[in-house]
């Protein structure tokens, strides 16, 4: 669908405009920096074997961030013509002489003499064709409308494929670009029971830098189907205490507010419930987490962040103990710390564990409670930890499963809710930035009728 000839003629294309910029830039100001990304998207959509539709795009943002007199001023465009070029540049000096001088504004320190981005194996071009697309997605529907009589129905599957390319520039002489791909092959399917008028969906998906690393659509429709079905004939329950298991699906939620909340500007502004954890206990003590940039065809690997600080591994959590803040350049200056390259977000969270568990050991030691597969709506507060989400699953009596429930409501105080993880289970889901297992918490507030 794309021509490995135009993405690398486009690839130097951007790379020739940062060069432009920056000549541009020359004794206008102290110092900027440039990041262009181009992308090249298609989406197939099939629905009842017939195709929906076919869409394509292409599509490019234009960032530049100058600094004069230490004002600092940021201007998006998404054309990148010498005309816009030259426009976007005058607008960001006129924005930064009207801003007040931060002192902790500016470029993040370079070492220009080891600077050296990796080549993370993030990019690999398929020769699939639009046919060959359209079949991807009509085999996964047929493959989940076949699974069983009460798979009434799909909501599409969809085959979609992005090409990206990255390129940065800033004026410590600093020019790096590459490129990434994305493939990905989904479903969504509605079930229901042949004297029953409630209707249950759900969905499932595969995803990869490469073509051939996707689930089969076999294993993608029988899956979806396999979830839509364990709806069914859903119950309410009442109000208690239970221990619960988050499964994989939805248990990186829980760390993304982890995520969220040692965020350096979090911190600086002192609106975070883990304001004073740095280097103190806040998980059980058999829990790591490694935060590793540098997997290669990882889906959340990169070389350098979006201010072109080269990306380290590092561990997030050490036995329990929270071991970092997740600082850009301007973070670190007001805290006074080191940069740790996180201006863009996180990369690939890795959990290491010594125990190699299975989610069926989860079911059995937890015994009796309730496996959380779905959660709705928005309910975290940042300040103070507290959680609250609308929630679906099943529950389990002696390590077996009994039946769905619904319309129930999960709620605690993260700190609590951390520190009540008894284990985690081996089924990681790498499709995510968090990559976690199944996690077995002791107790938690469960509202329903």
């Amino acid at each position: 669908m794309y021509e490995l000839k135009d993405i690398l003629k486009d690839e130097q294309t951007l790379k020739k405009i940062i060069f432009q910029a920056l000549f541009e830039l020359q004794g206008k100001v102290d110092d900027s920096h440039i990041c262009i990304q181009k992308t090249y998207n298609n989406i197939i959509t099939v629905r009842n074997g017939l195709t929906e539709y076919i869409e394509f795009s292409d599509d490019i943002f234009f960032s530049i961030t100058v600094y004069l007199n230490n004002r600092k001023g940021t201007v998006t465009s998404t054309d990148i013509s010498i005309n816009s070029l030259k426009r976007t540049i005058n607008s960001a000096i006129e924005i930064a002489k009207l801003t007040s001088p931060d002192y902790n504004s500016g470029l993040p320190k370079f070492n220009l003499f080891s600077y050296e981005a990796l080549d993370l194996d993030l990019f690999h071009l398929s020769i699939l064709d639009l046919k060959d697309g359209v079949k991807l997605a009509r085999l996964t529907e047929k493959y989940a409308l076949n699974f069983d009589k009460r798979i009434i129905n799909t909501e599409g599957s969809c085959f979609s494929s992005s090409i990206k390319i990255t390129a940065f520039g800033n004026t410590k002489g600093i020019v790096q670009t590459y490129k990434s791909s994305e493939y990905s092959l989904s479903v969504c399917t509605i079930s229901q029971e042949r004297h029953s008028k409630k209707k249950e969906r759900d969905y499932y998906y595969s995803i990869s830098r490469k073509f051939n690393d996707l689930k089969s659509p076999k294993y993608i429709g029988n899956k979806c189907s396999e979830r839509s079905l364990m709806r069914l004939n859903s119950h309410k329950i009442s109000t208690q205490k239970l221990s619960v298991i988050f499964i994989s699906d939805i248990s990186s939620e829980i760390f993304d507010c982890l995520a969220q909340a040692i965020q350096g500007d979090k911190v600086y502004k002192k609106s975070t419930f883990l304001l004073n954890s740095l280097q103190k206990v806040i998980f059980p003590v058999w829990l790591n987490i490694f935060e590793n940039p540098h997997i290669k065809r990882g889906l959340y690997s990169a070389p350098f962040d979006n201010e072109g600080t080269l990306t380290k591994p590092r561990f997030i959590v050490k036995n329990g103990v929270l071991q970092t803040w997740l600082l850009n350049s301007y973070s670190a200056r007001k805290l006074n710390l080191q940069n740790t390259g996180h201006a863009g977000g996180i990369y690939n969270w890795i959990f290491l564990q010594k125990n190699n568990i299975a989610l069926e050991f989860l079911l059995q030691k937890m015994n009796f409670g309730l496996v959380i597969t779905d959660f709705m709506g928005d309910g975290f507060n940042l300040v103070n930890g507290d959680f609250s989400r609308g929630a679906s699953g099943y529950l389990i009596e002696n390590g077996t499963f009994k039946h769905a429930i619904s319309e129930i409501t999960v709620s605690g105080n993260l700190k609590e809710i951390y520190k009540n993880i008894v284990c985690m289970s081996n089924d990681y889901d790498r499709r995510k930035s968090i990559q976690s297992g199944s996690i077995l918490i002791s107790e938690i507030n469960i509202s329903g009728m």
